[in-house]
């Protein structure tokens, strides 16, 4: 796949994919989301720097290929970010670590991105397609393995098999209700879950490419990581990663079908599947309440919504959520709305947002634009900006320097990219 790729390009490829997931496997095994330790903040931002003088020295991104108009509103949109930023560096409500590292790691990726010709991101789009299913191949694995562990820290919501010398621990999170929550190598069920949608999605589509080719090992191998995946899922309890995997498995098998009857055919299926299981569960007025409500998060949107307006147009400040949350519902709350634009619209102010949804928008009509059926990589990438989509409604991982967030950017800078360029250069 990736054979074509000379020695610099293939060194610069391996750091953007070190970039992209190094947030996830660097956090330690502790129920938390965005916060987290300021001396980590620092940690972070130094290996980041580290990653970028390695690129910069090894590529040498001199070179920015030509952008489309839509490039002023990606450059309207940063510059608001920056400045903003840095005038509510000092407030009190405002995380200033936090600020500094989401500024210093977003301008840095973004010069790395820009160098990136057609071929590069191509490449690049090719290679992060295989982390993400084999990142979500390991994690589900992991934590299927780990569930049959019987010793349980509840204090540290921590799960461990022993085998023999080795001890494997997963966070292994207590719910209301009381059963229990597998987190795998991650911080948290829900960003568990969220980094299985992806890697599920790309299995269901070499399962369903396997059936049209009637290749039988190419079917078992990825129905066996499809298996493992879905299994993750489960384990993770997250119920936004089920509905948007189903929703999106969805999507992915009307993609992939050039004929519009057959489309018409399998949606009234699904459809029809949807309906009884909705039916079923609407007996039962206390669970049916709670999966609308998407298990309380109804109420911290309200919340988010009702901090917002004191500070409507420029918000509090980046990292300010977690103590607008705590005047809103009490400090025995959780530490984050559960909504990217809501967080933005509170952080940023209605400015910020309207250009974030922007954004946003931008990449969706460029994926669309660039949709074929019969083009597997465009497929891919549509139902990656869909994945993102649906995560930033019920989960505020697109405003901090994660996984999620840089996936974006790069998604957003490729955005800007002419669709058409006459002749482009082979700097490398």
């Amino acid at each position: 796949m990736l054979k074509s790729v000379n020695i610099p390009e293939s060194i610069g490829l391996f750091i953007l994919t070190l970039w992209v997931t190094i947030d996830l496997w660097t956090r330690p095994l502790s129920f938390t989301d965005e916060v987290l330790p300021n001396h980590w903040n620092v940690l972070i931002t130094l290996v980041y720097l580290v990653l970028f003088v390695v690129f910069y020295l090894v590529t040498r991104p001199m070179y920015f290929p030509p952008r489309a108009w839509t490039q002023r509103l990606v450059t309207l949109f940063l510059l608001y970010v920056t400045f903003h930023t840095i005038m509510f560096l000092f407030r009190p409500a405002t995380a200033s670590s936090l600020s500094l590292l989401h500024l210093f790691t977003t301008w840095l990726f973004v010069i790395i991105v820009l160098s990136l010709t057609a071929r590069s991101f191509v490449s690049w789009f090719q290679l992060l397609n295989l982390i993400l299913l084999y990142q979500a191949l390991c994690l589900a694995a992991y934590a299927l393995l780990v569930s049959f562990g019987q010793e349980y820290v509840p204090i540290d919501n921590i799960q461990s098999l022993r085998l023999g010398p080795i001890s494997l621990s997963q966070l292994y999170v207590g719910e209301q209700g009381g059963f229990l929550r597998s987190a795998s190598l991650t911080n948290n069920p829900n960003a568990f879950a969220a980094w299985l949608v992806p890697g599920g999605l790309i299995a269901w589509m070499y399962v369903l490419q396997a059936i049209a080719r009637r290749s039988l090992r190419s079917f078992v191998f990825s129905g066996v990581v499809l298996s493992l995946i879905f299994i993750g899922l489960l384990l993770s309890a997250s119920q936004t990663g089920i509905y948007s995997f189903c929703l999106l498995a969805l999507l992915t098998t009307l993609l992939l079908i050039p004929e519009k009857r057959l489309r018409y055919q399998v949606t009234g299926l699904y459809l029809l599947g949807a309906g009884i299981l909705i039916g079923s569960i609407s007996f039962n007025n206390a669970l049916f309440a709670q999966l609308i409500s998407l298990n309380g998060r109804s109420a911290l949107w309200q919340a988010g919504l009702s901090a917002s307006v004191d500070r409507l147009w420029f918000g509090h400040g980046l990292g300010s959520s977690v103590v607008g949350l705590e005047q809103q519902l009490g400090p025995s709350t959780l530490y984050t709305f559960h909504s990217t634009p809501i967080v933005y619209l509170y952080e940023f102010g209605l400015i910020g947002l309207l250009l974030y949804l922007a954004s946003f928008l931008l990449i969706l009509v460029r994926f669309i634009r660039d949709y074929r059926h019969d083009d597997s990589l465009s497929v891919i990438l549509l139902l990656l900006c869909l994945w993102l989509l649906l995560l930033q409604f019920t989960e505020s991982v697109l405003i901090r320097p994660s996984g999620f967030y840089f996936i974006w950017l790069s998604f957003l800078i490729y955005a800007t990219r002419r669709r058409t360029i006459s002749q482009e250069s082979t700097h490398t």
